[in-house]
């Protein structure tokens, strides 16, 4: 009997449930397609390391306890709303002599029953939306979509079944609470409560308002100076002003703005925006609090959203330099040279070159002066800072220098041709091919280098940005010496690159990889002490974008669970709220107001409701992202896809708010 009863409830009220069905589908079609990543074809066909994958599990587990906490917060506030909503239904049970525990029952059976078909219903949509992911995976990466293969994640379906198993029965849990402290009074008289406003001095609202656009102008200011870069302290300062200024801006807006508007006739007396004005004060005043929360949501799903779609931008884009790369740190204590020297070394464990795999060996040196005697005079203290901070120690670590018989062999390698260097001349080569220039202006053009008491002339006018090895970070630069150089030099690193012609190249892949993991898995410990270090292109590839598309799926991933979070808690105040509201509206067509403008004066509430958190969050974010700019390209499409996805999603609930109003009022006869 009472599942009957619980069914009926939900076929009749399954309008009033509509954004509560709605946000608990895509909950569980998003949590289901983020889990099955590790399943898609485009991730396994990415990154082969079972270290990377494991990574990538981990982050995602943790990644959805997180937003399991999210989404139950969610549903429970949710549920609030819609007991809320049926306080005076519940009370005429009561007053039938139904007792507590018989509607907590009935209850129980209809959040089952919308959680069971919610489930499946967004597992279904969530195995589409998957595939869909699984092809846009691989065309983001660069990879081939025939490969593409219809996949249903077991596991991931098991784990949605579970997170959202237990939520659930935390909602249940909630509900037998809530309904065990309310009296049979309040909820007969629930729909004739009104909302306390929070601020009635005008002046004060005014105060408030300036106060907290200060603070927001000051946060701005504070973050695009330092971007964030700077102190944690200061950083800290920064956005605790920033969430103190969004918080006073909401507590404060509504009155603000009422003022302001009162102060033009002709727009406050037209139609009903009297009317207007005072639902818009009275639900951001009550609900202020929520209004700041959801406006730090919207702001970090703009973000994420478009470090998302921006990052993805840079995966598979730089030129390909060599097939293979690999270096020995020379180790002066070493007792025997050999093993200093990466050819003597291939050699010793008798590892062959086939003809189809042309290769270079080289060697660098350090020299007896540091980069700083080089650069001091040229680089601000900003770019000190900037460089130290990406592992340039260029005040204490010796220049390092390569014969130009070697450096022209590693040209050769790239089909470029070889330079001539005199005696007295030198070359200036920065490791740093496809990346932002590190030098901003005038290395260059030094003429003169003196080294060891010698002076060199230098023959470039600007550095040739040249990679020189793919295994080893980036050097700030080289100096590249003739030949018959006698002055003092240290060994320091001896390295291999490695090219191979086009027909042969998964052959030699396999081959290298298989060389490259043996050196990481130390196996010639026993013929030599040297510790080689190799990788091949498709390796740096893998791993550097495998990090990039982790940064993706995790932006994706929050920003679409923060973007839902936030809309479906403004629908379901408004919807709640418009229950409250109904006496009023009843007053308007009591007086002869049309139903043309009552509707007119949904739309505008709702549309200002939606908006307000919204647009602060959109100022935010651009404030915020203009503060990082040297990390994003702005590309136009991720500006387009983000705003695609908060005019689908979020517009989506804003419109679907909008027509349940507005049946609430149409029906209230």
């Amino acid at each position: 009997m009472f599942f009957k009863i619980a069914i009926n409830n939900v076929k009749r009220s399954f309008k009033d449930y509509s954004i509560y069905f709605l946000t608990l589908t895509l909950g569980v079609c998003i949590f289901y397609s983020f889990n099955s990543i590790e399943a898609q074809n485009s991730i396994l066909e990415m990154n082969k390391d079972p270290n990377y994958i494991l990574s990538l599990n981990m982050l995602m587990a943790g990644t959805s306890v997180f937003v399991s906490f999210v989404l139950g917060g969610l549903i429970i506030y949710a549920n609030n709303f819609l007991i809320k909503k049926r306080k005076k239904e519940l009370g005429i049970y009561m007053t039938l002599g139904m007792p507590k525990s018989t509607i907590s029952i009935i209850l129980l059976f209809e959040t089952l029953f919308i959680g069971a078909l919610s489930l499946m219903v967004g597992l279904g949509l969530g195995i589409i939306v998957s595939q869909g992911m699984s092809v846009i995976t691989a065309n983001i990466l660069g990879f081939d979509v025939e490969k593409f293969k219809f996949i249903i994640s077991l596991s991931a379906m098991i784990k949605t079944v579970i997170y959202f198993g237990i939520i659930y029965l935390l909602v249940m849990g909630f509900n037998q609470i809530t309904i065990s402290k309310y009296k049979l009074i309040d909820m007969l008289n629930a729909a004739k409560k009104n909302e306390e406003v929070k601020l009635k001095n005008s002046f004060v609202s005014i105060l408030l308002f300036l106060l907290s656009v200060g603070l927001l102008v000051t946060a701005y200011s504070r973050i695009m100076k330092s971007g964030i870069n700077g102190e944690v302290n200061e950083l800290a300062i920064t956005v605790i002003l920033g969430v103190i200024g969004t918080l006073f801006f909401f507590f404060s807006l509504s009155s603000f703005f009422i003022q302001m508007v009162q102060k033009n006739k002709k727009i406050y007396l037209k139609d009903i925006n009297i009317f207007v004005l005072r639902q818009i004060n009275n639900k951001i005043n009550t609900n202020f609090l929520s209004m700041t929360v959801i406006c730090l949501m919207l702001f970090l799903t703009i973000s994420m959203l478009f470090t998302a779609f921006d990052l993805k931008g840079s995966i598979v884009k730089d030129t390909k330099t060599f097939d293979a790369s690999a270096v020995i740190y020379a180790n002066s204590e070493d007792e025997n040279p050999k093993d200093n020297d990466i050819e003597e070394f291939l050699n010793t464990i008798n590892f062959t070159f086939e003809p189809y795999e042309q290769h270079a060996f080289y060697r660098e040196y350090s020299l007896n002066i540091t980069s700083e005697n080089l650069l001091s005079n040229y680089f601000t203290e900003q770019e000190k800072i900037a460089l130290l901070e990406e592992g340039f120690y260029y005040n204490v670590q010796p220049i390092s220098a390569m014969k130009i018989s070697d450096y022209n062999a590693i040209r050769k390698l790239r089909e470029r041709d070889a330079i001539n260097l005199k005696g007295n001349e030198v070359l200036v080569v920065t490791n740093s091919e496809g990346k932002d220039d590190v030098f901003s202006n005038d290395i260059g053009r030094e003429d003169i280098i003196h080294i060891e008491g010698n002076e060199y002339t230098i023959k470039n006018e600007a550095p040739i940005k040249e990679t020189v090895n793919i295994a080893v970070p980036n050097q700030l630069f080289y100096l590249i010496l003739p030949d018959n150089f006698n002055g003092s030099l240290q060994l320091e690193v001896t390295g291999l690159n490695v090219s191979y012609e086009d027909k042969y190249h998964d052959e030699s892949e396999e081959k290298f990889v298989n060389l490259f993991n043996e050196f990481k898995e130390n196996q010639y410990i026993d013929v030599s002490s040297a510790s080689p270090y190799g990788r091949t292109w498709n390796q740096m590839l893998e791993r550097n974008n495998g990090a990039t598309a982790l940064f993706v799926f995790l932006g994706l991933f929050l920003g679409l669970i923060f973007i839902i979070t936030s809309a479906a808690v403004l629908a379901l105040q408004q919807l709640s709220e418009a229950s409250d509201s109904l006496e009023r509206y009843k007053s308007l067509k009591k007086i002869g107001v049309t139903e043309k403008l009552i509707n007119k004066a949904i739309l505008s509430q709702t549309l200002i409701y939606f908006m307000a958190p919204l647009g602060l969050a959109i100022l935010h974010s651009i404030v915020g992202i203009s503060a990082v700019d040297q990390y994003f390209g702005f590309q136009y499409q991720s500006i387009i896809v983000c705003a695609l996805f908060l005019a689908i999603i979020y517009g989506g609930y804003f419109y679907a708010t909008y027509i349940g109003i507005k049946n609430i009022v149409k029906n209230s006869n």
